[in-house]
């Protein structure tokens, strides 16, 4: 993985995370909320990846909707802990995480936007 994007890198690190936290949830929780954790988590890898190797016009959208995606999973994470699912001690270390993913997509879109790429 040497050669991927930072950002790539940094959003299968929130899934890895997410994927070892998810196990540990009660097991009410873990079909239902565990499953959207991992489901949107994965789908920010998918649409980071998706971008890196789409056609610069679309790339902006791609990542739109990638950061649309970070805040579901944000708030998704912050009602794990409200129901005491995931402990809140840990939060802070994936949240820490999906805010470095949401830093790198923003700094790429602004790199789009000075190209010329669209946003």
């Amino acid at each position: 993985m040497s050669e991927e994007l930072a950002v790539v890198r940094a959003a299968y690190a929130l899934n890895l995370e997410l994927a070892r936290r998810v196990e540990k949830f009660p097991r009410h929780q873990r079909a239902g909320l565990g499953a959207d954790l991992t489901r949107h988590a994965r789908a920010t890898l998918d649409g980071l990846i998706r971008a890196k190797f789409a056609a610069p016009a679309d790339r902006a959208a791609l990542l739109a909707e990638v950061n649309v995606g970070l805040e579901v999973l944000r708030f998704q994470l912050r009602l794990a802990v409200d129901l005491r699912a995931y402990p809140e001690a840990a939060h802070g270390h994936v949240l820490r995480l999906a805010d470095d993913v949401g830093r790198q997509v923003g700094g790429w879109l602004r790199a789009l936007k000075a190209k010329g790429g669209g946003a």
